[in-house]
């Protein structure tokens, strides 16, 4: 089932740019690729806009989606720390058990 050739509606843009926000605020990052895969093959589909109000929601929609972009790699960013300070303290943990169970044979 192809869709018909020619501009897209700017209220498809709209909607785009509404689900890119929705997904992207539940965090649900595989209904966020979907979403990001047919947007991008509209925008290639449709061509250069042809109409100031296009080329506006189309703005629209970059603005929103470099937004995300930034926002999952800050949150990326975080995680990274957030793994990083885990391990440290799951090494500390280890060692520490580690002490703690030589110091128990130690005294029998």
């Amino acid at each position: 089932m192809s869709e018909p050739d020619g501009p897209i509606s700017i209220e498809q843009w709209q909607r785009f740019e509404q689900a890119l926000l929705f997904h992207a605020a539940a965090q649900d990052w595989e209904k966020l690729v979907v979403v990001n895969q047919k947007m991008t093959n509209a925008l290639i589909k449709s061509g250069k806009p042809t109409t100031r109000m296009q080329l506006l929601a189309r703005q629209s929609l970059a603005a929103t989606h470099k937004g995300i972009i930034e926002k999952m790699l800050q949150t990326q960013q975080q995680l990274k720390q957030e793994m990083h300070q885990f391990k440290m303290q799951q090494d500390g943990l280890a060692a520490y058990q580690f002490t703690c169970a030589s110091a128990g044979v130690d005294h029998e």
